[in-house]
């Protein structure tokens, strides 16, 4: 059997290993700083199954998604696919029919088109889903924006403040509610405790499912 290879060693004041398997089947070690490189080896010995395990899920997952903005090619918006075409008008606008339909005067720029019709309809669609989730909860923050993180699909600040990444406006729309609600319960909740599960959990029951299929197709969504 293949002898199992550590991309990377990340040494900090932590006390104990961990491993951590990226969505690219990449084996990341998180250190002390004086662990010995021998340590690290049998911890990695150790977990063997549990690491093969991890990665072949990783590998089974949809791939990421490498667009060249060209006619045909599949963008997602909220969790349905719309081939791309670049129609020959001088309107200069993008438009959302059974595709999504970008004026040829868009080039050579497409990609920043592209990009900014994302972030204009996302800023749209979540303010009107955070705005229904604040009436429902009584949960108010103090601002809601929008940033381009490929990965960190929301955040809560302590001082009351939310961000969520755009991209996320590719996943369906109760993948969205899922990250709403969840940053919404960090208002009062700022941690990942047992408490904080169990608001999210009353909120919206089904969130395992929810939050199991943005794990598994983040990679669609990187635009």
């Amino acid at each position: 059997m293949d002898e199992i290879r550590i991309d990377s060693v990340v040494r900090s004041r932590r006390r104990t290993i961990a491993l951590v398997i990226t969505p690219e089947a990449r084996l990341i070690v998180r250190a002390p700083l004086r662990a010995p490189v021998a340590l690290i080896d049998e911890a990695v010995r150790e977990k063997a199954g549990w690491i093969r395990k991890k990665m072949a899920e990783m590998h089974a997952r949809p791939q990421a998604v490498c667009h060249a903005y060209e006619e045909g090619e599949i963008f997602w918006f909220l969790g349905r696919s719309y081939p791309l075409h670049i129609a020959d008008d001088g309107r200069g606008i993008i438009e959302r029919t059974d595709r999504l339909v970008v004026s040829q005067n868009a080039r050579p720029d497409i990609p920043t088109a592209i990009h900014r019709w994302y972030i204009d309809e996302a800023r749209k669609e979540i303010n009107a889903r955070c705005m229904y989730f604040s009436m429902m909860t009584g949960y108010s923050p103090k601002s809601i924006s929008l940033s381009g993180a490929r990965r960190r699909w929301g955040s809560c600040s302590t001082r009351g403040t939310i961000n969520f990444s755009w991209r996320l406006i590719q996943a369906p729309l109760e993948i969205v509610d899922y990250v709403i609600v969840h940053e919404f319960v960090h208002l009062r909740q700022h941690d990942h405790s047992n408490l904080f599960w169990a608001k999210v959990k009353e909120l919206m029951p089904d969130y395992e499912r929810r939050r199991k299929w943005l794990r598994e197709n983040e990679r669609l969504m990187r635009i």
